[in-house]
C-alpha cells in the first residue's frame, strides 16, 4: 500500500468482511448489497506517524475510519492557542463534519502510524437517502463524537494536574488490555490537558515513583497502569 493521501488499492472484500472495526463502523449492520455497493469507493490508506490526514478549514470530500493507530485533532483557537480536542482511536471517525458542512473543524495527525478507510462524503450522502440504517448510524456517530468531544472538556481539563493526568491515563486503555495505557509526547500532554510540558513531565515522572504507572517501553509511550491507584487519585480531587 502507498502512504498518505495518495490513492491506494481498493480494498478487498474479504479484507472488508474480516476487519476488525467493521462492526462498529459506519458499515456495521448495512445488508449484503448495500455493503457491495460501497466497498469498491472505498481507499485504504495508510499514514505514517506525523502525517496529515486532513487539516482545518480545507474542503472536505472524505471522512475517514480509523483501523489502526492514534489520532489527534487539533484546533486553532481564537486567540492562536493550539489546543489538542480529542484522540481518535480504532473505529473512530474522523471529519464526520464535512457530511453537513464544506470544511474540516480540526487538523487531524497521525500520533503513530495509521491505517484508515478513506471513504467519499459523495457516496455517504447518496446512501444516506437511500439507506435508513446509515442514516441512523450517521446520527448516532454523530451524537458520540459531540459527546466525546464534551467529555475530554469537561473532565480532562479540570482538577489538578495529578488528577487530570490520572483520567487521561484511564480513558487511553483499550478493552482488550486494560492494564495497559498509551502516552505522547509531554508537549502533547499539556495541550491535552491544559498544562505545561513541565508540569506533565513531573506529574508522569512522579506517578512512576509512586508505583502508579510503570513504562513498558524505552520511548516512554506505552504504561503498565494501576487502575485502583489512578482512581483513588481522581477520587481525592473531588
Amino acid at each position: 500500500m502507498k502512504i498518505g493521501d495518495i490513492k491506494v488499492s481498493l480494498l478487498d472484500m474479504a479484507r472488508c468482511n474480516s476487519c476488525s472495526v467493521r462492526e462498529s463502523s459506519l458499515c456495521s449492520g448495512m445488508t449484503d448489497n448495500e455493503f457491495d455497493r460501497v466497498h469498491n469507493y472505498i481507499d485504504d490508506v495508510i499514514f505514517p506517524a506525523g502525517s496529515v490526514l486532513f487539516r482545518q478549514g480545507d474542503e472536505g470530500h472524505h471522512v475517514f475510519t480509523i483501523r489502526s493507530g492514534l489520532v489527534k485533532l487539533n484546533r486553532l483557537r481564537q486567540n492562536g492557542e493550539l489546543r489538542i480536542m480529542r484522540i481518535l482511536r480504532p473505529s473512530d471517525i474522523g471529519g464526520l463534519e464535512v457530511v453537513v458542512a464544506n470544511k474540516y473543524e480540526y487538523d487531524a495527525i497521525a500520533l503513530e502510524p495509521v491505517v484508515a478507510c478513506r471513504i467519499p462524503v459523495k457516496l455517504i450522502k447518496e446512501l444516506d437517502v437511500q439507506s435508513p440504517m446509515l442514516h441512523q448510524k450517521l446520527l448516532e456517530r454523530w451524537h458520540l463524537t459531540v459527546s466525546e468531544a464534551d467529555e475530554w472538556m469537561a473532565e480532562l481539563t479540570s482538577g489538578s494536574a495529578r488528577a487530570r493526568l490520572a483520567k487521561l491515563l484511564l480513558k487511553m486503555r483499550t478493552a482488550a488490555k486494560p492494564e495497559m495505557s498509551t502516552l505522547f509526547s509531554r508537549e502533547d500532554i499539556g495541550s491535552m490537558l491544559c498544562m505545561t510540558m513541565e508540569t506533565a513531565s513531573r506529574t508522569i515522572k512522579a506517578f512512576e515513583r509512586e508505583g502508579k504507572i510503570k513504562p513498558e517501553d524505552s520511548g516512554g509511550r506505552y504504561y503498565r497502569v494501576d487502575v485502583h491507584a489512578l482512581e483513588q487519585e481522581i477520587l481525592k480531587d473531588d
